[in-house]
């Protein structure tokens, strides 16, 4: 039996043995949801655990398991679960109504919450999901310019709309050169005219990106790029973003970052971090506090006139949502907020680093050559010797190693590694980095079999 094989049968046999709920509430499942599962990112073999609840950095699944939480929902819950103050507020709004009908207070207040943070930000206008936010922001720049064709990058994942869902993971043979990559559909059901207005580009290279910006001047109605991505594993290059920058201004394209999940690196997100300010921003996951949220925030001379309700007639962007400016997520928002200070992102920081310092420690240790790398909260390995740089070197990862360490962590009492959040503790840091090196040990025969290349004994 290969490596890879037992280490799999193994592994599984003891998911089996902790979590017969969960594998009795996913057969369940699978009578009446496709595949039993709602939500991709969610989903894992051999079957998901089922979370039963959670309380500050910890969540226990339907089978009791208590594990140390490092995904937070995909980057959702930056202060963790059930944190008291942002419950509190919650319950003060649930006393007063959930959907009312009207706009209310919180929504303005929150609104000068986040004009107050961003850079970018002189107005604001909510969403219910980051989808949502990031298709507004391309209406909104295509009202604006009167051009159609929206710019994206490799790689990039920007939500579930067509325009976006473009050459998010494509196939090596269908992506294209990689200095004037293909636009390739993420997913079928996309019409090949949304491939004909969808120019997409390589990331972390200045060059091609403004070359192609260039090209397609006189089309393109916005660029839209994650300041970091992949969940913050790729960081730009000094000047990449100043080069998008400057060559959208000159020609006067919208320049719109999708900041929903880079926006937990800093009070002012990475725009503030790498001092770079786009037209337009979107945000979502955190800011909501845990409840469904979205928001694009930009330059007056964009939204007001494209957004604003004329006396009379329809306006140049008609745009509503039965759950815009939720108030539930208005109040834990605000409440969010005013925990998010300068000092909890500098803490989170520093855990995150303290838990990259140990990663490369063990794996070293391990003769292991990986690297591994983060930004903010945020830590990943990257299952090649260098640091990713686009989705290109993404995509050379060695194969199947990362999903089979997820689930080596799982069963060690760590849910879904790469986020920390503001209430991770330093025995969370040593349970993680306890999780790690027992996981490691286990893998490295996998390793040596599927990507021998990453041995240096």
């Amino acid at each position: 039996m290969s490596a890879e094989k037992e280490f799999l049968r193994s592994e599984r046999q003891r998911w089996d043995r902790m979590n017969p709920g969960s594998r009795a509430l996913y057969e369940r499942a699978c009578r009446v949801i496709p595949s039993g599962s709602t939500r991709l990112s969610t989903f894992y073999r051999p079957y998901p655990a089922y979370i039963a609840r959670g309380e500050g950095s910890h969540v226990w699944d339907v089978d009791g398991n208590e594990r140390v939480d490092n995904f937070f929902n995909a980057a959702v819950l930056i202060c963790g679960h059930n944190h008291p103050r942002i419950m509190k507020a919650v319950e003060a709004q649930l006393a007063c109504g959930t959907v009312l009908g009207g706009p209310t207070e919180v929504e303005v207040e929150m609104a000068e919450v986040l004009v107050e943070r961003w850079p970018s930000a002189e107005m604001v206008r909510f969403t219910s999901t980051g989808s949502e936010a990031i298709l507004q922001a391309c209406r909104v720049a295509r009202s604006y310019t009167g051009k159609e064709k929206i710019g994206k990058f490799e790689g990039s994942y920007h939500g579930c709309w067509d325009a976006v869902d473009i050459s998010v993971a494509p196939p090596l043979e269908k992506a294209g050169p990689p200095v004037n990559p293909n636009s390739v559909r993420q997913h079928e059901g996309i019409p090949e005219g949304v491939l004909r207005n969808t120019i997409t580009m390589p990331y972390n290279d200045a060059e091609a990106a403004a070359e192609a910006i260039r090209r397609h001047a006189d089309e393109l109605a916005a660029v839209v790029v994650e300041p970091a991505a992949s969940f913050c594993s790729v960081l730009p290059r000094e000047g990449f973003l100043e080069a998008v920058r400057e060559v959208t201004e000159r020609y006067g394209i919208v320049l719109v970052f999708d900041e929903i999940v880079s926006q937990g690196v800093s009070p002012g997100g990475a725009q503030k971090l790498f001092g770079v300010t786009p037209d337009i921003t979107t945000l979502g996951k955190l800011i909501g506090g845990g409840f469904p949220i979205g928001a694009l925030v930009g330059r007056e001379e964009i939204m007001e006139p494209v957004l604003r309700l004329p006396e009379s007639g329809s306006p140049r962007l008609s745009f509503s949502g039965t759950y815009n400016a939720f108030p539930v997520t208005m109040a834990a928002g605000i409440a969010t907020h005013e925990l998010l200070t300068p000092d909890t992102y500098e803490r989170m920081d520093k855990l995150s680093k303290e838990v990259q310092a140990g990663l490369r420690r063990t794996l070293g240790g391990l003769g292991i050559e990986t690297h591994v790398g983060g930004l903010g909260r945020h830590y990943n390995i990257s299952w090649t010797k260098e640091a990713h740089v686009d989705y290109r070197s993404r995509a050379a990862a060695a194969p199947r190693i990362a999903s089979h360490l997820q689930l080596a962590m799982l069963n060690r009492g760590v849910h879904r590694p790469g986020i920390l959040c503001s209430v991770t503790t330093r025995e969370d840091v040593k349970k993680i980095l306890g999780a790690f090196e027992e996981s490691l040990t286990a893998l490295k025969p996998v390793v040596r079999e599927v990507a021998p290349h990453l041995i240096s004994e």
